[in-house]
């Protein structure tokens, strides 16, 4: 015989909240198996870092000249106002 005993620390207190319907299918769509709006929330929340974290990271990457070439080409195209279609290569 399987007996299940929770105590008050076991569940945790909640709160209802309204969403619109877009939010929660971008929501959906992060979750991962088995795991429930509140923990998908609180998982992209904690995983917010510093965006200064990422300075020179690029530096750490080698042959990365010729990407950021790409990048900096495309960037102008879109400033300048180039029709949608942008050839990278």
């Amino acid at each position: 015989m399987i007996t299940s005993i929770y105590r008050s620390s076991d569940i945790m207190p909640s709160k209802s909240i309204s969403i619109t319907e877009d939010v929660y299918k971008h929501l959906d769509k992060y979750r991962l198996k088995n795991e429930s709006f509140s923990q998908v929330i609180k998982r992209l929340l904690e995983s917010n870092s510093d965006i200064m974290d990422l300075a020179g990271a690029w530096k750490k990457i080698p042959d990365i000249g010729p990407a950021i070439d790409i990048i900096e080409k495309t960037v102008k195209k879109i400033h300048e106002g180039t029709p949608d279609k942008i050839n990278l290569i």
